[in-house]
């Protein structure tokens, strides 16, 4: 559960403008923080980027929803798991793992290894559990491979549950999970319904103690684009929707 969860403990960052398109989830938002001067922080994130962002997500004032853009800045969960000072498990749905190597570059977090980086350097985490990869991939350094379950589906959340193994979670939700159908991101793309991701969702929330969630997987956009993606911004924004007021109503 999340106990006294509001409309007005959602965050929205802004890194590139994404949720200026996105009227009614705006709405719903407590507090903006504006990332869109942070240099190197687009798919791979240098110290100083990293550290800057840290520090402006410090401030915060709302501790509950956050989202986060498109699914190059996915790597911003690492920084809101590493508040955590107690045990718990990232359940993370996902398309991909984002356990890779970092690539042998020293002092970049990226995308695509943010999670290995969390299960070898975050203490209280004990288990990340990715749910909907839907192909094998890479699992990342074989220090962090018993620390990681992968979870090809999210229809059986009852299985789910009994494989997590703590009480507190934390969730984390790329929308390239989905099917095309429920939303539209800039990598390719799962084939979980969004009924099916709901569902699940309301499940954890349920029976877990649920530390906060975070969302991504936005279309990156310059203005001048936005209205021949207008369709794929609402469904978007639908997928949004329909995850905040699962998470709301749970």
């Amino acid at each position: 559960m999340i106990m006294g969860l509001l409309h007005h403990d959602v965050t929205l960052l802004n890194f590139d403008d994404a949720y200026l398109w996105q009227r009614k989830l705006s709405g719903f938002a407590g507090e903006w923080i504006d990332l869109s001067d942070v240099t190197e922080a687009n798919l791979f994130c240098a110290d100083r980027a990293l550290t800057e962002i840290g520090n402006r997500l410090s401030g915060r004032t709302r501790r509950g929803i956050t989202f986060i853009g498109n699914g190059n800045y996915h790597y911003v969960t690492y920084l809101l798991l590493s508040e955590i000072n107690r045990p718990f498990s990232l359940i993370l749905f996902d398309n991909h793992t984002d356990a890779k190597l970092p690539g042998g570059v020293p002092g970049l977090l990226s995308c695509g290894s943010w999670v290995s980086e969390a299960v070898l350097r975050l203490p209280h985490l004990r288990q990340a559990v990715i749910v909907g990869v839907s192909r094998e991939q890479n699992l990342g350094p074989l220090d962090t491979q018993s620390k990681i379950v992968l979870w090809p589906n999210a229809g059986d959340a009852e299985k789910l549950l009994a494989g997590i193994p703590t009480e507190d979670i934390y969730i984390s939700i790329d929308k390239d999970v989905l099917d095309r159908a429920h939303a539209v991101t800039n990598w390719d793309h799962g084939n979980m319904h969004l009924r099916e991701l709901l569902k699940t969702l309301q499940t954890l929330i349920r029976e877990k103690n649920v530390l906060g969630i975070d969302i991504c997987g936005e279309l990156p956009l310059t203005p001048a684009d936005i209205w021949r993606y207008a369709d794929q911004v609402r469904l978007n924004e639908q997928a949004n929707l329909a995850i905040l007021h699962s998470v709301l109503c749970a």
